[in-house]
C-alpha cells in the first residue's frame, strides 16, 4: 500500500477520501466499506457473547480491533510492524467513542515470539494474517493454547494457490472491460490475446506470493481442522479488492455501483462453482487433543 498521509485514520466510523492512497480501498469511503467493512461484518456474524477477551493477530492498522472494542469487547491487537501499530495507537487515542468502548491495547510483536498466559482469551482472530506467518501449524497451535477451554477461533485467510485458469480468465474479462472504458489504471495493459493474458495474470498473482513465501491453503486448513471443531466454513469474495483498487471512474456514484457489481458478480460465480475463490472463513471451537 502507498505510504499513507501522516493524518491517515483507518476507522470505519470516520471515513473520508484519501486521494493520495491510490492503491488502497481506503482512498474512498464507499470502497473501504465494501472491503474492510465487509470483513468486519463477517467477523461480527460469528462472535457469540458479550464482553469477550479477544486477540487480533496481525491486526495491521487496528481498524478491526478498534471496532470490536467499541462493541464492548476487551481487545489486544498485535502486529510486527511498528509503523502500523503507531498508526493504530493514534487512531485509538483520537477515537470519539473511547469512553464507551471496552479495553483496547496494541502491541508491536511477532506472534511467534509473543508471550502471554495460556487460556487467556475467549476468541482469537486471524484476519488475512495467517498466510504471512511462517510455520502456520505452530501459529495455530499457539492460538489454541491461548484460548480458554471450548472457546473460539475465527480465521479469514487468503489462499493464493487456489487461483486457477478459469478464475484468471474472469479477472481478464473484468479488467479488459474496465480498460476499454478507460476506467482501469494498471501498470501495464493486458494483451488482447486471452491465453497470454491469463498466463500473465496467474504469474502476477503467484509470483509475489511465492517470493514472500505465503502459506498455501492446505498448510493453514490442516492445523485448523486438527485442533478445532469446525462450526463454519465458507468461501468469500476477495478478488474484487484487487480489481477495484486499480479502478478509476470519474463519477463516484458510477464507481461505487461498478465496485458493488464486481463484488456481486464474484459472489455469484463462487456460489455456482464457476471460479475458484481465494478467501476462506473458518470458525472453530477448541477441542481436546487426542492422545
Amino acid at each position: 500500500m502507498t505510504n499513507p498521509p501522516r493524518d491517515f485514520t483507518p476507522d470505519l466510523r470516520r471515513l473520508k477520501s484519501w486521494p493520495s492512497m491510490k492503491d488502497s480501498p481506503w482512498r474512498q469511503p464507499y470502497l473501504a466499506r465494501l472491503t474492510f467493512g465487509e470483513v468486519h461484518n463477517l467477523v461480527d456474524e460469528y462472535i457469540f457473547g458479550q464482553r469477550l477477551r479477544i486477540l487480533d493477530v496481525g491486526c495491521g492498522r487496528g481498524w478491526l480491533s478498534l471496532e470490536l472494542a467499541r462493541e464492548g469487547h476487551d481487545v489486544i491487537g498485535i502486529d510486527y510492524s511498528k509503523e502500523m501499530i503507531q498508526n493504530a495507537k493514534r487512531t485509538m487515542d483520537t477515537d470519539p467513542y473511547k469512553d464507551e468502548r471496552g479495553k483496547l491495547e496494541f502491541q508491536i510483536s511477532d506472534f511467534s515470539q509473543w508471550n502471554h498466559p495460556s487460556e487467556s482469551f475467549d476468541l482469537v482472530i486471524f484476519s488475512r494474517s495467517l498466510h504471512h506467518i511462517p510455520q502456520p501449524s505452530k501459529a495455530v497451535r499457539k492460538a489454541y493454547d491461548l484460548l480458554k477451554k471450548d472457546e473460539q477461533i475465527i480465521c479469514i485467510e487468503y489462499a493464493y494457490d487456489r487461483l486457477d485458469k478459469k478464475t484468471a480468465a474472469w479477472i481478464y474479462s473484468v479488467r479488459r472491460s474496465l480498460q476499454q472504458s478507460g476506467w482501469y489504471k494498471s501498470r501495464k495493459k493486458l494483451p488482447e490475446n486471452m491465453d497470454q493474458s491469463v498466463r500473465e495474470i496467474m504469474k502476477e498473482y503467484n509470483a509475489p506470493s511465492r517470493k514472500e513465501h505465503y502459506n498455501r491453503f492446505e498448510e493453514m486448513r490442516k492445523p485448523l481442522n486438527t485442533l478445532f471443531r469446525e462450526v463454519h466454513f465458507s468461501w468469500e469474495p476477495y478478488i474484487y479488492w484487487d480489481l477495484i483498487k486499480d479502478m478509476r471512474v470519474p463519477s463516484e456514484d458510477v464507481e461505487m455501483a461498478t465496485a458493488r457489481s464486481i463484488m456481486a458478480m464474484e459472489t455469484a460465480l463462487i456460489e455456482t462453482d464457476s471460479i475458484n475463490p481465494v478467501l476462506f472463513c473458518f470458525v472453530g471451537l477448541k477441542q481436546a487433543i487426542k492422545s
